[in-house]
């Protein structure tokens, strides 16, 4: 079978593979953060401490909105470039299929007896 003919479908079922798309799922629901979690509480404690997370949150958006930026820009570029070590790394095991297969049929030439071109 040559590489032309190599089905990709083993390749895409390996165990390494599967592992790899169940933790980028995980990167990806996790990469974006917020700074604006929900604020909680019932009855009147509840509602104080509401607004003075509130008030607190208002205060420090100017701190803290920069660094959540700064996080998910970070986030974002490590998602794309796994995306393109992941496109690297398939690219090169293609590479090293066919490879692998033009190496058996020059080794099949060599056994039977055929030179090849000159």
């Amino acid at each position: 079978m040559s590489a032309a003919e190599a089905p990709d479908e083993p390749a895409a079922t390996s165990a390494g593979l599967r592992l790899r798309a169940t933790w980028r799922t995980q990167a990806e629901r996790w990469s974006h953060v917020s700074a604006h979690l929900p604020l909680g509480g019932s009855g009147r404690l509840g509602a104080a401490l509401g607004a003075g997370q509130r008030a607190t949150r208002y205060l420090l958006r100017w701190y803290i909105n920069p660094i959540v930026e700064q996080q998910n820009h970070a986030n974002a570029a490590f998602l794309s470039l796994d995306a393109l070590t992941h496109a690297h790394a398939l690219e090169l095991a293609r590479e090293v299929a066919e490879l692998r297969a033009r190496v058996g049929e020059l080794e099949l030439r060599l056994a039977s007896g055929d030179p090849g071109p000159s």
